[in-house]
């Protein structure tokens, strides 16, 4: 089954014992009446069946990359790819999923962690041995992004980080601070002054007649859990590391599959404390992300 012409469908296969693991739609440009972000929708979550055998999950990636024309090819930008790599993460944790039961499914963990896996792998787009494996002059695939170009963008990367910053942490404090509201507040407190205060405290004065909250989407569905976006990449840089470190780097097989075995199989059927320290093989540190913010010890 598929929505739209446009949609691909692809089934993904343990590439060593040959075994099916699950399937994966991929919707990647926009069109009338479709959802405008970019996002991954699970479709059916995995479980152990009452006959012992396992359902396997199928995932909805949902992207609105330019559309392609008749005289025209559609090209991905730097941050493009970025967010392919990051919801591409989220599909990995709903396809590698095995809990016994669908509540501690693939993305099924606590909010502040469920960023942290796609977080991580967008790491590898920073890695010019793995943008060389596939991002090329569409004119002439010999001639790869030249190593000073992905230092500027680097530069350029952490030259806006605390700006980066400060607005997360503004818009997850509005977040807070809305759902942090009893019900005799909620019903006579000003949304918009709120979210306003916050903002120009934290970040930048916002502009006047504008309403942030009013498209704020993460407001539902991600309530009271928005700074779980900075928390992730906290976690997500000590996790990186253990690739990193790695004698293939992002390429390490032996790495991947622990990250396979005790992050994304795992989903919430443990604690994820645990499976993080699991997974690195030691206790967690903020080092790793203070290194990335340019903030030496």
């Amino acid at each position: 089954y598929k929505w739209s012409n446009q949609v691909t469908l692809h089934l993904v296969y343990d590439s060593l014992s040959g075994e099916p693991l699950g399937a994966m739609y991929l919707d990647m440009f926009p069109r009338d009446g479709k959802f405008n972000h970019f996002a991954m929708f699970p479709l059916i979550s995995g479980k152990k069946l009452s006959n012992g055998k396992y359902q396997r999950p199928t995932v909805a990636l949902i992207c609105n990359f330019p559309n392609p024309g008749k005289d025209k090819i559609s090209l991905l930008s730097h941050d493009n790819v970025e967010t392919l790599f990051h919801e591409f993460g989220h599909a990995l944790h709903g396809i590698l999923t095995r809990t016994k039961f669908t509540r501690f499914a693939g993305t099924s963990v606590p909010r502040d962690f469920v960023e942290a896996p796609s977080q991580m792998l967008e790491n590898w787009i920073w890695d010019k041995s793995v943008l060389d494996s596939f991002a090329a002059d569409y004119r002439d695939s010999s001639k790869k992004i030249p190593q000073a170009v992905l230092d500027k963008l680097q530069e350029a990367k952490k030259g806006t980080i605390a700006r980066h910053y400060r607005r997360q942490l503004s818009y997850g404090l509005v977040d807070l601070g809305l759902h942090s509201l009893n019900a005799e507040e909620a019903k006579t407190v000003d949304p918009v002054e709120l979210s306003h205060q916050i903002t120009e405290n934290v970040y930048l004065k916002p502009q006047e007649n504008t309403s942030f909250v009013g498209y704020f989407g993460h407001l539902m569905g991600y309530d009271a859990g928005y700074y779980g976006y900075a928390w992730a990449d906290a976690i997500s840089a000590d996790m990186a590391t253990v690739f990193e470190n790695a004698p293939n780097r992002y390429y390490d097989k032996k790495a991947g599959m622990r990250l396979r075995k005790e992050i994304y199989e795992i989903g919430d059927s443990r604690d994820v404390n645990e499976s993080i320290e699991k997974f690195l093989g030691r206790t967690r540190s903020l080092e790793p992300f203070l290194k990335d913010l340019g903030i030496d010890k």
